[in-house]
């Protein structure tokens, strides 16, 4: 009998910090991303969950392909948030910004 391979409708997004922010002068440790994103095909959107409550931060979402764009702020204290994409197939880009200034960023095919 042959196991059944079911495919999970997620897409990972891999979140990486852009350069340019360096809080602590000295030894560094490696870098926590604070922000996990995942795109839900069933659901047409962008499930996020935060490591911890970060304050509101602000999401923006570029598809590089149709140029559309949304920008928004999302409240981390329930440590997830879902975001609707509306703006059809392409190559997206998303920059999540804090409040501190930490900026990162994801890409994703869709």
């Amino acid at each position: 009998m042959k196991a059944a391979i079911v495919e999970s409708p997620d897409t990972v997004i891999i979140i990486e910090p852009l350069p340019g922010y360096t809080p602590v002068i000295g030894p560094k440790a490696p870098v926590v991303v604070p922000v996990c994103a995942n795109y839900n095909a069933t659901q047409s959107s962008i499930l996020l969950s935060f490591t911890s409550n970060l304050g509101e931060i602000e999401v923006e979402v570029l598809n590089t392909t149709t140029g559309g764009y949304v920008s928004d702020f999302v409240d981390t204290q329930f440590l997830y948030a879902t975001i609707p994409i509306t703006m059809g197939p392409g190559h997206y880009i998303l920059l999540f910004t804090l409040p501190s200034g930490q900026r990162y960023r994801g890409e994703f095919d869709l």
